[in-house]
Formats: structure tokens, C-alpha cells, sequence
């Protein structure tokens, strides 16, 4: 008995794999109807989200142009879902041949989605775009091979419908074959999702504003229900701006650097995780802060953040970093000063974190020390 339900459970979830009705009417009735509410509603979410946020409405931002269209996407894939269900009802050739269209686009869509989605998260960790450009080169690679694939499966499909060929047990195995190799595509970005940002953390000491558990798992669950992937989507990115507009509470929007809270919260990460280093620079120059910012936006020192104090003083943070590098980094501060537009000489000074000393302890002596520059 029991090994009969699990049988018919998985026959459920595959049938749900490959967009197939399971034989159980009420069951797929109320899978038709609750996706059919899920994407209206996720469809809503992504418009509100715009709406109401500003900085996505201007794209004022990288990460905010990122977010923007991937909203619209997302409200793209859900309004070609809702189509579907009229069409999987509707009788005739060519609502037969609508069908398969919207299907194949509906697959490319939500790799495309996903694909997006992993360069806003991979930005929104680096800052980087440089380094999104060469994360991401080869991957319309996948989405080529996904499209080829969704062309070959609806003409498959068409040939068993209209029984085009004989061997229509060969057209379904193919047509599962073609359908779960897509899957697996399609979890091998979820995967390369968790490894980015798995990675990401590993190596950095900033605080997890975007966490992996919050925003992958609609994804996953998008991948394995196909009836409800363009719902599952939109929670997904929405979920994903909650995070990035969590940051925004420490950035400092005028300069794009991190403002004085980041200090504090900065701190209390590391005296929970127990780290034990800390250095310091503090870089001032009065009247001059919209330049500083330019400059110290364009140095690059790995695991460095840099927060905008205020009254045209700034702070260069880092865990351990070796003496030789913050001389590097100053010098490149004054050299920065001297070929600006308007030529400035930058106040400078470096700090060390002492010996058992809390991290909370170090803040407040940063603080000090800025205010008397």
C-alpha cells in the first residue's frame, strides 16, 4: 500500500514536471487554479515593488537597473502563464500551435530569469561589473542549447498529437528526455547560484545582508513545480530586493559608499564571529568630499570597505591587511587628490587594532580619532 502511494506520488511530480495533467481531476484542478492565483499575485508583487520603490522606478542604480528588468521579465513570465491556461482548454490547430509556442518561450524566459537574477545577486556581492562580465561570457551558451531544445520537444509534441509517427511510445520517451535535460540545466544555475554566493561568504567579512536561504529556495521550488515556476519567481525577486534595500539602510546614496551605521553594524559582526584583527585608515579633506569619494570609490583593495563619515571624512576598514598595502592605498588617495580637477591635499592616518581589544572598542577609538581630524 504504501509503495503504491509513493508510486503515484512521484508519477504526480513528474507529470508536474513535464506540464501533464496527473489523471486526478480534482487534484489538477486545484493545480491549475491555485498557479493560476499564484501568478496574478506574483505578477501584482513585481508591479507594486516598482511602484513603490523609487530608486528601482529611476534606475538610478546597477543594481537597481538589474532589479527593473528583472521585474519585468518576471511580470512578462507571469502573464505568458496565465495565457497558457485558456490555451491548454481551447480547441484547434493553431491554439494547439500557441500552446507550444508560449511553452518554449516560457522555458528560455525562466532561464534568462534565473541567469539575471545571478548577475544582480553577483553584483550586489562584488560590486563589480567587471567581474560580472567575466562570471557571465558563456552564458547564452545554456540558453541557446535551452531554446534548441524547447523547438525540438514541441515538435515532438506535435508529432505525437497529430500522430505524425508511429511510434508514439519513442515520441514520449523522447519528449521526457528533452524535458528533464532542461531541468537539469536549469538546476545546474541554481547550483552555480549557491556556490557564488557560498563562496562569497567564505571569503568576505561582511555581513550576510543577502542571504542564500531567503531568496534560492523560491527558485528550487520554481525549478521542481513547473506549474507554479513563474510565481515562484517573482516571490524569489522579491524576496532578493528585501535583502539589497536591507543594505540600503547603511549606504550613503549621495557618494554610493557605506554611511556611519555600517560602522556599528560592521563591529558587532566581527565580535560575534570573533575576529581578532582589525586596521584603519581615515582619509579627510574639508570641501573636498565629493572628490574624495570618486577616488576611493576607484581603489580596489580586496576585503576593504569604505564608509563615508561625514563632513568630508572618510574611513578605509579592513580585517588583516598588511602595513605595505594601506601605504599603497593612501598613496594612491594623495596621488588621486593632486590630479583631481581641483587639486587637494588629503589628511591621512593609519590605525591598528590593539591587542584584546573588542571590535566595539576599536569602532568607538575610530570615531574619536575622526572627529579630532
Amino acid at each position: 500500500m504504501d509503495n503504491k502511494i509513493l508510486g503515484q506520488a512521484f508519477q504526480y511530480l513528474l507529470d508536474s514536471l513535464l506540464y501533464q495533467q496527473t489523471g486526478n481531476e480534482l487534484f489538477d484542478e486545484i493545480v491549475y487554479w491555485t498557479s493560476f492565483g499564484c501568478e496574478i499575485l506574483a505578477a501584482i508583487g513585481v508591479l507594486i515593488l516598482i511602484l513603490r520603490n523609487e530608486p528601482v522606478r529611476k534606475r538610478l542604480r546597477t543594481q537597481d537597473r538589474l532589479i527593473f528588468w528583472e521585474c519585468m521579465m518576471v511580470f512578462a513570465l507571469n502573464l505568458l502563464q496565465l495565457s497558457l491556461v485558456p490555451l491548454a482548454y481551447a480547441e484547434g490547430k493553431w491554439a494547439d500551435v500557441a500552446f507550444f509556442i508560449a511553452w518554449a518561450v516560457n522555458e528560455v524566459l525562466y532561464l534568462l530569469i534565473v541567469l539575471q537574477w545571478l548577475v544582480c545577486v553577483d553584483y550586489c556581492l562584488y560590486f563589480s561589473s567587471d567581474h560580472v562580465k567575466r562570471h557571465y561570457r558563456k552564458a547564452v551558451i545554456p540558453i541557446v542549447v535551452i531554446a534548441v531544445m524547447d523547438i525540438l520537444q514541441s515538435l515532438v509534441y506535435y508529432a505525437g498529437i497529430y500522430k505524425l509517427f508511429d511510434n508514439i511510445k519513442l515520441l514520449d520517451a523522447g519528449q521526457t528526455a528533452l524535458h528533464l535535460s532542461k531541468l537539469f540545466i536549469e538546476a545546474g544555475y541554481i547550483a552555480t547560484a549557491i556556490y557564488i554566493v557560498k563562496r562569497y561568504s567564505g571569503q568576505r567579512r561582511e555581513p550576510h545582508f543577502l542571504r542564500l536561504e531567503a531568496f534560492i529556495i523560491p527558485f528550487v521550488f520554481g525549478a521542481l513545480f513547473r506549474f507554479y515556476d513563474a510565481s515562484f519567481a517573482g516571490y524569489g525577486i522579491i524576496l532578493t530586493y528585501i535583502a539589497i534595500k536591507r543594505r540600503d539602510n547603511y549606504i550613503d546614496f549621495k557618494s554610493g559608499l557605506y554611511n556611519t551605521r555600517y560602522l556599528d553594524y560592521l563591529c558587532d559582526h566581527w565580535d560575534k564571529k570573533g575576529f581578532s584583527d582589525g586596521s584603519a585608515l581615515l582619509i579627510s579633506s574639508e570641501g573636498h568630499g565629493h572628490a574624495l569619494a570618486g577616488i576611493l570609490t576607484d581603489i580596489k583593495v580586496p576585503d576593504t570597505f569604505i564608509i563615508n563619515m561625514g563632513d568630508g571624512k572618510f574611513l578605509m576598514i579592513a580585517g588583516f591587511l598588511r602595513k605595505s598595502a594601506f601605504m599603497m592605498a593612501e598613496q594612491m588617495v594623495i596621488d588621486g587628490a593632486a590630479e583631481a580637477d581641483t587639486p587637494f591635499e588629503p589628511r591621512t592616518k593609519q590605525m591598528r587594532r590593539n591587542k584584546g581589544e573588542s571590535m566595539k572598542e576599536f569602532g568607538a577609538r575610530i570615531k574619536e580619532n575622526c572627529r579630532n581630524m
